[in-house]
């Protein structure tokens, strides 16, 4: 019986230390949170871009989303099962520096940008008004 305990023991003990060595020599692409990415070039303040992070692992933990140490509102977001993408808008109100993070659990990726003053108003990417994107630079003015 002891001999029995001892095998089944030593077994155990082999199946964990096998898995401690998969896990700590897994590839970093199998991490919880990363590739975060930001829609558009040349960011300006009041425009309104996309951020996007995958989640390759865990996907029944939000994701906190932050711009500069401040969460972004409409975050944290719940990843689906079904997808291992996770997206929010952002509309930055500041020039300068922007540091960017998705953080799930204790696990982020980060990304900085660069964000200028809006010439000509605000609105979204898309919608003229000084953010890009719209048809307004490639029709002249009817007024006259």
């Amino acid at each position: 019986m002891n001999a029995y305990k001892l095998r089944a023991g030593t077994g155990l003990l082999t199946f964990a230390a096998l898995g401690a060595v998969v896990t700590l020599t897994a590839p970093q692409a199998a991490a919880w949170v990363g590739n975060l990415e930001v829609s558009g070039k040349d960011h300006k303040v009041g425009c309104t871009y996309t951020l996007t992070a995958s989640v390759e692992v865990d996907r029944l933990s939000t994701v906190k989303f932050t711009d500069n140490g401040k969460d972004i509102p409409g975050s944290p977001v719940a990843p689906s099962l079904l997808d291992n993408k996770v997206t929010i808008k952002w509309k930055p109100t500041t020039a300068g520096t922007h540091k960017l993070e998705a953080w799930q659990i204790l696990i982020s990726d980060s990304i900085t940008v660069q964000v200028t003053e809006s010439k000509g108003g605000s609105g979204s990417s898309g919608s003229g008004g000084g953010c890009g994107g719209g048809l307004g630079g490639l029709i002249p003015s009817l007024s006259g």
